[in-house]
């Protein structure tokens, strides 16, 4: 049987598009172009897989998101969100509600195909990364001019690359936070947070450390260059270059990280014990506690941890690690985390929520915490 896909958009040529496409694949789709449409369909029958824009002319997709995953009957079915927003906190809600992936417009219909059929045939993947080869990946491109940022999605589009773009440091540093990332094109001169002082909060979070990335700069100064090597960049370039040198290099850097994970699964393989036994876990550091970008596991937390984290509304991994970073950024421990160190917390947490949700819905979840900061134990 052929897997069937709920495409919603309210562009025509998109949805004419996309059931070309993938009835071409080997797909039944159904459409729609608004929120209610939506709901009917969604009423009326399940789908394999759903393809929501995110904005639409009666709601918004995100909406429909939050309406499938609160649906016994829909709540493991994949869903993509598909957008021309460039706005990072959009795409940032849209993950953190629970969506598999998120695709921009325009997009590149080989990966979308392909990324959809992956999703049909193993079920809800938590955002796995794309398929292993040169051509179809995920590109965060970080400028902060709109101009520029147009001009390299389209040229790296061409590859056959997803691409993500965000205007500031701090944008690309949520996003990183959030979705998989292969490569990263990051100007140097930005305001607030620039392209040095990124790179080196990058390379200082745990499974970054050897994230490809590319800086460009318009600077001739010749210390520009000398800082971005030693705070980790794999390649420098001036921004007068063409943009098929740029594609250039990134194919080139990720060849280069193929290879590297090519030899690292060749040896880890080879390591494995012979009859049966598990490998040794690799020693860590017995210095200070540090969690910059947090895979926080139950068993190693407080009960007061957990109980903070179920209450702020987000998916269970999110939860935990959106309320570690906050936790490690005032210096505080989520294995000893207790009222004190939650009612000391929370107004970073309110900020921190302040990515995901509305100020009425924020205000929800800061009350909800504070009762349970005070409720009698």
């Amino acid at each position: 049987m052929k897997p069937h896909v709920l495409v919603i958009d309210d562009s025509l040529i998109v949805r004419m598009d996309l059931r070309g496409a993938l009835m071409a694949a080997g797909f039944d789709v159904s459409t729609g172009d608004t929120k209610r449409s939506a709901d009917n369909l969604l009423d009326a029958q399940c789908f394999d897989a759903v393809v929501l824009d995110v904005m639409l002319p009666d709601g918004d997709g995100v909406a429909i998101l939050r309406r499938i995953r609160a649906d016994e009957k829909h709540a493991k079915t994949p869903v993509i969100m598909l957008s021309t927003e460039a706005d990072v906190a959009d795409r940032v809600r849209g993950l953190t509600m629970g969506a598999d992936e998120y695709v921009g417009k325009p997009y590149n219909i080989a990966y979308f195909i392909r990324r959809l059929r992956e999703l049909c045939h193993g079920g809800r993947t938590s955002n796995l990364p794309p398929p292993n080869v040169v051509g179809c990946r995920r590109i965060l491109a970080v400028d902060d001019s709109p101009t520029f940022l147009d001009s390299i999605a389209f040229s790296l589009r061409q590859d056959g690359h997803d691409v993500v773009l965000a205007q500031s440091g701090r944008e690309a540093l949520d996003m990183l936070a959030v979705q998989k990332i292969d490569c990263v094109v990051l100007d140097l001169n930005m305001p607030n947070l620039d392209g040095i002082a990124t790179l080196q909060l990058i390379r200082q979070t745990p499974g970054r450390e050897s994230t490809p990335t590319l800086m460009l700069t318009s600077s001739e100064d010749p210390t520009d260059q000398k800082n971005a090597q030693e705070a980790g960049v794999d390649e420098f370039l001036n921004k007068t270059v063409t943009f098929d040198v740029i594609r250039a290099r990134i194919r080139f850097l990720l060849r280069n990280k193929r290879s590297e994970e090519v030899k690292n699964a060749q040896r880890d393989s080879l390591s494995l014990p012979r009859l049966g036994g598990v490998p040794k876990p690799k020693p860590t550091s017995s210095g200070p506690y540090s969690l910059r970008t947090p895979r926080v596991a139950l068993h190693e937390v407080s009960p007061m941890f957990v109980e903070a984290a179920s209450v702020l509304g987000l998916n269970a991994t999110l939860a935990r690690d959106t309320l570690a970073k906050t936790l490690d950024r005032l210096s505080l421990d989520p294995r000893t985390m207790n009222r004190e160190d939650l009612m000391r917390a929370l107004p970073a947490i309110r900020q921190a929520l302040g990515m995901f949700f509305s100020a009425d819905e924020i205000k929800v979840r800061v009350d909800a915490l504070s009762a349970l900061a005070t409720r009698s134990w």
